[in-house]
Order: C-alpha cells, then sequence, then structure tokens
C-alpha cells in the first residue's frame, strides 16, 4: 500500500494516483503489523466517512411543468409537505382516493398550485426559507411536455433549529 502515516500523525493517501484506499485491507495490514498509531487514525477517519455519509435528511421533490400554465408538483412526505405549505393541510386529509395519494405516509406529485397560489419562484423561495437546499435537479421535454425536477434536502438538525417566523412571499395571481 501506498500510504504512510507522517510525523504529524495524519493519514496520507498516495499524490496524484487514481488508486483508492482499500480501507478494510489497509486496516487490517495495520492492525497485523502492529502499527498502533496508523489504526487509531484509521478508525478516526472511517468515523469521521461515517459521520457524513449517515446525515440523515428531509427530502421534497419538486416538479415544474409549464402546460397549461405552470404546474406544480410536490412529492415528499405528507408531514413535511404540510408543515411548509401549511394551506394544504385539509386537502392532505380528507383526499383519500386522489392519484397522488396512495401511501399514508407520503405523497406522490401532489398537484400544490392547486391548492395554494404559488409560482415556481414562490415554492423554491419558501423552500429555501425554511432550511432546504437544492441537491439535484434535471429537465427536459420536448415542444410542449416539458418539465424540470429540483431534490430538495435539509439536515434533521436544521429542521429542529427553526424558529417559527412569518414568512412573506407575494402572492401573484396565476393567469
Amino acid at each position: 500500500m501506498l500510504v504512510s502515516l507522517s510525523l504529524r500523525q495524519q493519514l496520507r493517501g498516495p499524490e496524484r494516483s487514481a488508486q483508492r484506499i482499500d480501507f478494510p485491507q489497509l486496516y487490517e495490514e495495520a492492525r497485523y503489523y502492529q502499527l498502533t498509531p496508523m489504526v487509531r487514525e484509521l478508525e478516526r477517519w472511517q468515523a469521521e466517512r461515517e459521520a457524513q455519509r449517515a446525515a440523515p435528511c428531509e427530502c421534497l421533490v419538486v416538479r415544474v411543468t409549464p402546460d397549461l400554465g405552470e404546474r406544480i408538483a410536490l412529492s415528499g412526505e405528507k408531514v413535511l409537505i404540510e408543515e411548509i405549505f401549511p394551506e394544504t393541510g385539509d386537502v392532505m386529509c380528507n383526499s383519500v382516493n386522489a392519484g397522488w395519494n396512495q401511501d399514508p405516509t407520503h405523497v406522490i406529485r401532489f398537484p400544490l398550485n392547486g391548492y395554494c397560489r404559488l409560482n415556481s419562484v414562490q415554492v423554491l423561495e419558501r423552500l429555501f426559507q425554511k432550511g432546504f437546499s437544492i441537491k439535484a435537479s434535471c429537465g427536459g421535454g420536448v415542444d410542449s411536455s416539458q418539465f424540470s425536477e429540483y431534490v430538495l434536502c435539509r439536515d434533521l438538525r436544521h429542521s429542529q433549529s427553526i424558529t417559527s417566523t412569518p414568512i412573506r412571499i407575494k402572492q401573484e395571481p396565476l393567469d
């Protein structure tokens, strides 16, 4: 292995190499040769990577289609959508046989602007104000069937620390 433990006891990988570190093999070799400082550093490095990877988050998908005005659909957990868009609370509870309501805890392509008068910019702005950030997006289509989708996430730690301050978003009539 081309990994070394420097004098400052920090783990360094190979410089300018496309070779990835095979962690389990390196860890076993360090334990076999009783390289205690390297074993400790490898355990710390692995714990840091797992902490970054396992950060729990809340996610929503926003789908925007420009046909017949602008249609905005949300997919995600019902409770989360109701928290961010309280205007939808009654609809979520009372719509049992709707096409978007096939699961007791989640909705798929809930027609948001059918129940509150927000355009896509206002929807994204509200999500940003609630601590969400765009993690991925895509779009496509031809002629009259175009779409854009955004995957938005926020850390669970962040959502628990948000205070309830009134959000003022200018609402404009949709034609």
